[in-house]
């Protein structure tokens, strides 16, 4: 897993995967998938490793999921 990556890739992979931004509340986008799954995203320019692996669990990806997604 890189270090750190920008807000707009991780946003990216999410809509790939299937999420829908639906609200933003302070620097937090809230985003939501059919399945009701809910995933919180910092937006503070990057986002570090370990908000990225909270991010993955949130979603339901793995990290080879994930990087897939970003191709």
């Amino acid at each position: 897993m890189s270090p750190d990556l920008p807000v707009r890739d991780v946003a990216r992979a999410l809509r790939a995967a299937g999420f829908e931004r639906v609200r933003v509340k302070g620097s937090h986008a809230i985003y939501r998938d059919g399945d009701g799954r809910v995933v919180v995203v910092p937006e503070h320019g990057t986002i570090k490793r370990g908000t990225l692996a909270s991010i993955l669990r949130q979603a339901g990806l793995t990290t080879a999921e994930f990087f897939k997604l970003l191709d």
